[in-house]
C-alpha cells in the first residue's frame, strides 16, 4: 500500500506525503476531564445465574456534571445491567456505587435522585399525561398547583402541548408517549438522568427529532446522563464520551472520535461503526510499520496496534481493519496504475444515500466494502480496479 502518495484524480482519493499517522492513546481515560463527578463507579460486578457469565463482570468510570456518557453494545453486553445496578434494581455483588459522594447501594430506588426513561415509556395507563408527569413531584411532597405547572411547563419543552395533558396515554402514538417519558423523568430536576435506550423502538423521523431534542434540551438543561445503547450513530452523535462494553467487561472508554479513529481491538472497531476486518500472518515490523500476508495472498501495510491481546509480532498471526470510507478506489488496474495499490475486483456497487456501498474482491476469496462519494468515477461491475489508502488508515492488531 502506498506510503506517500496515491491519488485517483478525484476528490478525497488524494493522500498527503509521509502522512503522520494520528496516535493511539497509551490508555483512554475512565474519568472526564475536570469538574466533580456525579456518579462514580468502583469495580462493579454483577454475577448471573449459577454457573453462568457475569452479566457485569468489570465497571469502573465516572461521569461528570453536565456530561453524557454512553454505554455502547450488543444485547447481553452489560449495558442494561449498569443502569438497574444505578437505579437500585439491583445490587452489585462487588464494588462501590458512589453519587454526589454518598454510597448508593444504602439507599433505595424511590430515595435516590435519578430520572429513568425505559426503552418502553412505560407510562400508568388510567392517568392522564400530566398526572404521569406530577407523579415525581408529588412523591417528594410538592403542593397540586405548583406540581401541576412544572409538570405542563416540561411537557411543553418536549414537544408535547397543554391541550393533551388530560388525555390517557393510550390514545397517543409510541413516539409522543416517548416524550411524556423524558418529562417525567426530569420534571424534579434529578442530579443523572438514566437512559436504557429509549429510543429503540422508534424510527425514521420522530426518532431523529427526539434525538435532536434530547441533544438540544441536555444542554439546555444542563443535564448528567447515563445512557445504554446499541446503536453506534446515537452513541457517537450525542454524547461527550463512550463506554464499549462486550460481554459484562469494558473493552475502551474514550471520546466518540477516538473510539471510532483509534479502536482499541477489532471488537471496538466493529462496534463502533462499519469496518473491514481481514485476517493474516504479520511478515514484518519495521519503523513503526506492519507488512502483513493477507489470507487471501494480498500483502499490504498498516499501523501496529497494541491492544487488549497485546501487540502484532513477526510471524504471528494479525489482522487488518480499515474503515470503508478510508478505501480509495479507482477504475483501473493495478498495471495501469503504475504504484503500490491492491488490484481488485468490483463484485457489486449500490447507491446508499450519502455514499455509494461497493463490494470488491481481491487476492484468492479476500473482500472489501468501500464506501466512495456519491458521483465519483467508478469501475465497471465485474471489471478491474485499484485499492489504496493511507497508512495511517490502515490497523493491524494481534490475533
Amino acid at each position: 500500500m502506498a506510503r506517500k502518495l496515491v491519488t485517483f484524480g478525484t476528490e478525497g482519493t488524494v493522500f498527503a506525503a509521509d502522512a503522520a499517522p494520528r496516535p493511539t492513546p497509551a490508555a483512554m481515560p475512565r474519568k472526564p476531564a475536570g469538574g466533580p463527578p456525579v456518579l462514580v463507579m468502583e469495580g462493579l460486578r454483577k454475577a448471573g445465574r449459577k454457573d453462568g457469565p457475569h452479566l457485569l463482570s468489570w465497571m469502573e468510570l465516572e461521569v461528570a456534571r453536565g456530561e453524557m456518557l454512553s454505554l455502547l453494545g450488543p444485547a447481553g453486553a452489560g449495558k442494561s445491567t449498569a443502569i438497574d445496578l444505578v437505579a437500585g434494581f439491583l445490587q452489585p455483588d462487588a464494588g462501590r456505587l458512589l453519587m454526589g459522594g454518598e454510597k448508593l447501594e444504602r439507599l433505595p430506588p424511590h430515595r435516590r435522585d435519578i430520572g429513568l426513561v425505559s426503552s418502553l415509556p412505560d407510562l400508568f395507563p388510567d392517568l392522564t399525561l400530566l398526572g404521569n408527569v406530577t407523579l415525581p413531584l408529588e412523591a417528594r411532597g410538592v403542593a397540586r398547583a405548583e406540581r401541576e405547572e412544572r409538570a405542563a411547563a416540561m411537557l411543553e419543552r418536549w414537544g408535547v402541548p397543554a391541550s393533551l395533558g388530560h388525555e390517557k396515554p393510550g390514545t397517543l402514538p409510541l413516539a409522543r408517549q416517548s416524550r411524556v417519558a423524558f418529562a417525567r423523568a426530569l420534571v424534579h430536576n434529578p442530579a443523572l438522568l438514566l437512559l436504557d435506550d429509549p429510543l429503540r423502538g422508534l424510527d425514521g423521523e420522530e426518532r431523529a427529532a427526539l434525538a435532536a431534542d434530547l441533544h438540544r434540551l441536555r444542554r439546555e438543561l444542563g443535564l448528567t446522563i447515563l445512557h445504554a445503547t446499541r446503536d453506534p450513530s446515537l452513541a457517537l452523535t450525542l454524547s461527550d464520551r463512550v463506554a464499549v462494553l462486550d460481554g459484562g467487561r469494558m473493552r475502551q472508554i474514550g471520546t466518540p472520535r477516538d473510539l471510532y479513529e483509534t479502536p482499541a481491538d477489532p471488537v471496538v472497531a466493529a462496534l463502533t461503526g462499519p469496518c473491514n476486518r481481514l485476517p493474516g500472518t504479520v511478515l514484518t515490523i519495521m519503523d513503526g510499520t506492519c507488512r502483513i500476508r493477507l489470507d487471501c495472498g494480498v500483502e499490504v501495510l498498516g499501523l501496529p496496534v497494541t491492544g487488549p491481546e497485546g501487540s502484532p509480532m513477526a510471524g504471528g498471526r494479525g489482522l487488518l481493519v480499515i474503515r470503508p470510507e478510508q478505501l480509495a478506489v479507482a477504475p483501473l488496474s493495478a498495471v495501469e496504475m503504475g504504484a503500490e495499490v491492491v488490484p481488485a475486483r468490483l463484485l457489486e456497487a449500490s447507491f446508499a444515500g450519502d455514499h455509494t456501498r461497493l463490494r470488491l474482491s481481491i487476492g484468492a476469496g479476500g473482500e472489501l466494502i468501500a464506501h466512495r462519494p456519491v458521483g465519483l468515477p467508478l469501475p465497471e461491475i465485474g471489471g478491474d480496479a485499484s485499492v489504496a489508502w493511507n497508512l495511517s488508515a490502515a490497523r493491524i492488531h494481534a490475533g
